[in-house]
């Protein structure tokens, strides 16, 4: 049996990109210190996630990268929704004078290369080669619950962490996962995850929970009445403003066009795997 054939079944995938996983984090963990390899986890899941679907008849584009007319507006869509929501939040407030912004300038670019590099592991994981699998098997509905329910668990830990969070990081998982199936690119929820993390980021916003020094402003909310509307002490992630944003944006994805090329591939390579 030729490795085409083994990559055909879902778990088969499912279980050598977890290989692909541990051996980034391994040799990450091992050397990280001594040779400053930051990042070696995220490429190994990157290139072999494209590696294991090369094998199993597909290419770059049917594993979530296509790049066609809309890859820019998915990209622009994405950065749009992830950062609008926020800077809308902090207009108003500001204009209502319930909250202090300030220049600070100690954003570093280390820091934004993390929060960037840290947004794309996370849809690796969880959009990747994994959840696409698993909704292979099982469909869209209940993997997309499942690894929501995982994306949201994986928060718990964080400061300040409460009900109200843990609802939005669900929903939240949820919104990432219909990106990818609506437009069946990887593009789409990338780009709303980095906008959104890196917007929090630079403007000092508390980041699921996290608060941060190297920020381009500091943002002070004054009126501790705001929580759970409009602030809490988890950040934006842990109010209603946040779910009645992500609702928002999931009806703003439902009328993205998606280009037929897309299904197309993936149609064509499902009809040769089950014909091989």
């Amino acid at each position: 049996m030729n490795s085409t054939h083994i990559f055909h079944s879902w778990y088969s995938r499912v279980i050598a990109f977890i290989l692909v996983i541990a051996c980034g984090y391994g040799i990450e963990i091992l050397f990280a210190y001594t040779l400053n390899m930051f990042g070696i986890s995220f490429l190994f899941m990157l290139f072999g996630m494209i590696g294991i679907e090369y094998a199993r008849g597909g290419t770059y584009q049917t594993i979530g990268f296509p790049l066609d007319k809309n890859t820019m507006p998915d990209l622009f869509i994405g950065f749009m929704l992830g950062s609008i929501p926020i800077i809308m939040l902090i207009a108003g407030l500001n204009v209502c004078e319930l909250c202090d912004v300030t220049l600070t300038n100690n954003v570093m670019i280390f820091g934004i290369f993390s929060i960037v590099i840290y947004a794309i592991v996370e849809e690796l994981l969880f959009r990747g080669m994994i959840f696409q699998a698993c909704v292979e098997r099982f469909s869209f509905i209940p993997t997309a619950i499942v690894f929501s329910l995982v994306f949201a668990s994986a928060h718990v830990f964080n400061p300040s962490f409460d009900t109200l969070s843990m609802v939005n990081t669900f929903l939240a998982g949820l919104l990432f996962s219909y990106a990818w199936y609506h437009t069946r690119s990887l593009w789409l929820p990338i780009a709303i995850h980095i906008a959104w993390n890196l917007t929090l980021f630079v403007t000092g916003m508390t980041l699921s929970g996290i608060d941060s020094q190297q920020s381009i402003f500091s943002v002070n909310i004054m009126d501790v009445n705001l929580t759970p509307w409009l602030h809490s002490r988890y950040g934006i992630e842990g109010t209603v403003y946040c779910t009645l944003m992500l609702l928002l944006m999931g009806f703003v994805i439902s009328k993205i066009s998606v280009p037929p090329q897309r299904f197309a591939r993936l149609f064509h390579l499902e009809y040769r795997i089950h014909h091989a």
